[in-house]
């Protein structure tokens, strides 16, 4: 008998604290969920490139006399060829130039339609603009492969962050001892690489279909 009235009682004490618990929440005000912050917009992308980091903008001056930056106007979105030079180099520079003349005939038209060879001169303050118009009149270059001056300053900035310096600094800043290689590069797909100047013409133009895509691998 004890334990059913204890059950009883504990039923009924159940059934009066539910009542009193739903008369409670009856009571209160429905709660409201509070509204989230709309997700921010995703940043539109920028103009530049993928590579734009990588490139210092400078200004260079084109041998027709025309100012360009580096990267905004000669790379960006571009299939291209870069390699450093001097006007007054007797030694390797005249075998680069004629070696890639023959690559820029192999490229035919392409050369200033998709594909944009750059020679930059090592010797600037010698290698005006109509110093390097001369130069590329007497290696007979086609339109779409610009040879550039500009400072030392810049130019060196340029291409040490292109990669070609040495670790001593006395060679570092011996134009006559610069590296002889050839940069080609697809600024669009972040596509880079290098080979020598020397390279066989033909295999430099595997190489720049490698990178504009047209070629699987270059072989």
């Amino acid at each position: 008998m004890k334990r059913r009235a204890f059950l009883a009682s504990m039923g009924i004490s159940f059934i009066q604290t539910a009542m009193a618990t739903g008369a409670v929440l009856a009571e209160e005000k429905p709660t409201t969920v509070p509204k989230t912050a709309p997700a921010p917009m995703p940043k539109p992308m920028t103009a530049d490139g993928p590579s734009a980091a990588r490139f210092p903008d400078v200004v260079l001056t084109t041998h027709e006399g025309r100012d360009v930056r580096f990267y905004q106007d000669l790379v960006k979105g571009k299939v291209v060829l870069i390699n450093f030079m001097y006007a007054t180099c007797t030694n390797s520079c005249p075998t680069f130039t004629a070696n890639l003349v023959r690559v820029q005939r192999l490229l035919g038209d392409r050369v200033g339609r998709d594909v944009f060879m750059y020679s930059i001169s090592l010797d600037p303050e010698h290698d005006t603009p109509q110093v390097l118009a001369g130069y590329a009149k007497n290696y007979s270059v086609q339109p779409g492969w610009t040879f550039l001056t500009g400072s030392l300053a810049d130019i060196t900035t340029l291409r040490r962050r292109l990669g070609l310096r040495d670790l001593d600094p006395v060679v570092d800043a011996d134009k006559s001892q610069h590296i002889g290689v050839v940069l080609y590069g697809n600024e669009r797909f972040d596509r880079w690489a290098a080979c020598p100047a020397l390279s066989e013409p033909r295999e430099i133009v595997k190489s720049v279909r490698w990178v504009d895509g047209s070629q699987q691998v270059p072989a």
